[in-house]
């Protein structure tokens, strides 16, 4: 066997400094694969949660309150108001307790639920809910007309953003278990004041009581 040269062991060093550069450069090429890859992924995630809180910045949110009706006590409204930042489209409603026969007035508020409508931000619609007298006081000699003072009414409707879900919201009604309900209207009834003043009386504690149900 011949003697091992000094060029045969610069060969085999060379040949092993080559293995071990081409591996380090492998080792380096795929960590600056990996990082770039999680770089990518962090900018993704980053975008769609930009994305998300734009889309929930934006949104409608629409909801629905029963309040004191503006025809005075002891009647109910039901207000649907936009307080979001954009349009609540196709909007529809619902309530868990319709009656089997339906009077007038909840005839019109199951169609103003069933008829899909555009709410623009910051509005609101307001409708008669229910209506209450004294004993046989309405045609039909009942004392009660229109819907129920419990049960839960649900809104949906989508907004502008085609990527934007559906929302759907739900809402208590609890005319009986809010408390006693302030009425906007304050001061003596003016049974004191001659008939014409009275009737002038009278006149601004109605405007003063549907000032303040406006702004409920």
């Amino acid at each position: 066997m011949p003697d091992t040269t000094f060029t045969d062991y610069l060969t085999a060093w060379s040949t092993l400094a080559a293995a071990v550069f081409s591996a380090l450069v492998l080792c380096l090429a795929l960590l600056t694969w990996r990082t770039a890859q999680g770089a990518l992924k962090a900018s993704r995630e980053a975008n769609r949660q930009a994305k998300h809180d734009s889309i929930e910045q934006t949104r409608p949110y629409v909801y629905a309150e029963i309040v004191p009706s503006l025809a005075g006590s002891p009647n109910w409204d039901i207000r649907v108001a936009n307080m979001g930042k954009s349009a609540a489209r196709g909007l529809t409603l619902d309530y868990t307790e319709w009656p089997e026969t339906p009077d007038d007035v909840a005839t019109s508020v199951h169609t103003f639920f069933k008829t899909a409508r555009t709410l623009p931000p910051g509005s609101s619609i307001r409708a008669m809910w229910r209506l209450e007298s004294g004993e046989g006081s309405f045609t039909d000699g009942s004392s009660e007309a229109g819907l129920g003072k419990s049960g839960a009414i649900s809104a949906r409707y989508g907004s502008d953003d085609p990527s934007s879900p559906t929302y759907t919201d739900r809402f208590d009604v609890m005319i009986e278990d809010s408390g006693l309900w302030p009425i906007p209207e304050h001061g003596p009834d003016g049974a004191g004041l001659p008939a014409d003043l009275r009737k002038f009386y009278r006149l601004g504690q109605a405007i003063s009581r549907h000032l303040g149900e406006l702004a409920r």
